[in-house]
């Protein structure tokens, strides 16, 4: 394993203006640099990766109307519901946010909506709380109906007209009911297989576009968004449709919350960045980023105006079959984020437990994922993001997201500077603004400069 750099470290009266302006520390063979006002600091990295060491200043220095609503670019989050038990609605930091989605609603075999593992009278609770503090800060709240695991039957419940109605109607009243503004529909995937028991069909695209249409039909003054693939909306033979096939869609759906996330994870062959801005030195069979999620739904017809990018707050951990890295050089980048792997560790309070899946098949390893926050109050990093004396953090320029590594166990993960960058990335295409999966993950200080990134 690479010695660990010496960190050098701004004074804590650098302005938040200086890093969103000094993103990319500057980078010389192997060395990296702090760029101030006043001077250059250079700091020789290990041989095996340039140490990103841009800080991130206090939250006593995001002050001014860095954090106000005055930009029609939006700050968006889901909610897990199914976490209120340690998170209840009441923690969440509603003052940062345009739009607030109550995560997740499922779907049932007879046309109602599904609540998970929630009792009626709990979810009752929650949601009610949920849209009442959302109303009082001003804020417009969404209900999700679907998600990885809620989307076994999706393909029945719209595959006929009659069966279509009948489902837009319960879903549109089941969001009048709790006095939710919109619904957000994640189904993971039409026409092509999610968790493993989902009912699919080759006409699911088809019938999704016009099960979204009749919800627009019946609720034209609700909003309604839906969540996508990083890979965009395909066929069941894996080809990315045409904008042709897709007009419905285009036509009636207010945002497409792209799912920029889950590109590694326990399943891939190797590790490697968890949210990618660019896929530079991925594998063949991993070329799908940030970037190539965006320019896929505007090949396919959607308006950036339609767009809402995806960061995750959390991270996706491994074991390493080895503590030392393996490099990889693409086109004169060398990066350590690819690396054998024999086992997925217990990751936060949240992770996924072994055990039998909605499928009733039966998983013997954890998830692998553990909140950013977790990675501040675990002291994996220190409140300046950086990593603490049993951590190397690296910053990946072929994927621009850094990771942390302590022996065998690594994380991939996104913080305030990477994420940063992907605003910056969202607000210079033009797309409606971002959303975070999930509220437990964000901070403070995140939050606030994302808010002033928009509003620059």
């Amino acid at each position: 394993m690479a010695l660990k750099a010496h960190f050098l470290r701004l004074l804590s009266s650098l302005s938040l203006n200086l890093l969103i302006a000094e993103l990319a520390a500057c980078e010389y063979n192997g060395a990296t640099a702090i760029t101030s006002s006043s001077s250059t600091y250079m700091m020789q990295s290990s041989s095996q990766a340039s140490v990103d060491l841009t800080v991130i200043p206090p939250i006593s220095n995001l002050t001014g109307d860095h954090g106000k609503k005055r930009n029609k670019k939006k700050i968006s989050a889901y909610y897990p519901s199914y976490n209120a038990d340690q998170r209840p609605v009441s923690d969440i930091k509603y003052e940062h946010y345009d739009e607030l989605v109550f995560f997740v609603a499922t779907t049932n075999q007879n046309f109602t909506i599904g609540l998970g593992d929630i009792e009626q009278e709990v979810w009752d609770s929650r949601a009610h709380e949920f849209v009442h503090r959302c109303k009082k800060a001003g804020v417009t709240p969404f209900y999700c109906l679907g998600g990885w695991t809620g989307s076994i039957y999706f393909s029945s419940l719209v595959s006929t007209a009659s069966n279509r109605t009948e489902y837009a109607t319960s879903a549109v009243n089941f969001a009048k009911k709790y006095g939710f503004e919109g619904i957000d529909i994640d189904w993971e995937y039409p026409s092509i297989q999610g968790i493993g028991c989902n009912i699919v069909s080759d006409a699911d695209v088809e019938n999704y576009q016009l099960f979204l249409k009749e919800i627009k039909r019946i609720w034209p003054e609700g909003k309604l968004s839906t969540a996508v693939s990083i890979g965009g909306i395909r066929a069941s033979d894996y080809s990315p449709l045409p904008a042709s096939n897709l007009t419905t869609l285009i036509d009636v759906v207010d945002k497409l919350n792209i799912m920029a996330y889950d590109v590694y994870g326990s399943w891939s062959t190797t590790t490697g960045p968890l949210s990618p801005l660019q896929s530079t030195c991925a594998d063949d069979e991993n070329q799908i980023s940030v970037e190539s999620a965006v320019e896929v739904y505007l090949q396919q017809g959607f308006k950036p105006s339609q767009m809402a990018l995806g960061i995750p707050t959390y991270g996706r951990s491994w074991t390493l079959a080895s503590p030392i890295l393996t490099p990889r050089t693409v086109q004169n980048y060398t990066t350590y984020y690819y690396q054998n792997f024999t086992d997925i560790p217990r990751g936060g309070q949240f992770d996924d437990e072994p055990g039998v899946d909605v499928c009733g098949q039966n998983s013997t390893s954890w998830g692998g994922t553990i909140l950013f926050t977790e990675l501040l109050s675990r002291g994996y990093l220190d409140e300046d993001e950086m990593a603490s004396a049993d951590f190397v953090r690296y910053y990946d320029e072929c994927s621009r997201q850094p990771f942390i590594v302590n022996g065998t166990l690594m994380i991939s993960y996104d913080d305030t500077r990477s994420t940063l960058r992907k605003v910056q990335y969202a607000k210079s295409k033009n797309l409606a603004g971002v959303y975070f999966f999930d509220t437990l993950g964000t901070t403070e200080r995140s939050l606030r400069a994302v808010r002033q990134v928009l509003n620059s």
